[in-house]
């Protein structure tokens, strides 16, 4: 069976797709942990972290900036004061799709969204913020 990831990247999976480069895509997160969670994939299919290769690493960065400065202006519920920034790495870590995969998770409150043993709590649909972020 191919990986969800792939066939987000060839557009045969719908996924709010919020930006992109030569190398890396940038989606809204299906499960979002915080209002704007996104996760930066790679176009080429990598297993994990440790497994990219140099070009990837030189469009992912831009790309990443890109999204935080995107989401440090977009008044979500409000403007958020920090970030996650996440790669799970294997089944132990709790990566549940082997594709590399990014998590950048804006932070609104202290002890609110991503926290790694709660749920989160959102305030707008996907729509709502995939608007917002493009």
């Amino acid at each position: 069976m191919e990986c969800l990831f792939c066939k987000i990247v060839k557009k045969e999976t719908p996924a709010y797709i919020i930006a992109e480069n030569e190398v890396i895509l940038a989606i809204l997160d299906a499960y979002p942990a915080s209002d704007g969670h996104v996760l930066l994939i790679t176009k080429k299919h990598f297993p994990n972290i440790a497994e990219i290769d140099e070009q990837s690493w030189k469009y992912l960065l831009p790309l990443m900036k890109k999204i935080i400065n995107k989401l440090k202006n977009t008044n979500l519920p409000t403007l958020p004061q920090g970030f996650n920034i996440i790669s799970n790495m294997n089944e132990i870590a709790s990566q549940s799709i082997f594709h590399f995969h990014l998590h950048i998770v804006p932070k609104y409150e202290k002890n609110k969204g991503f926290i790694w043993t709660t749920k989160p709590e959102l305030k707008y649909d996907l729509n709502q913020v995939a608007e917002k972020l493009k």
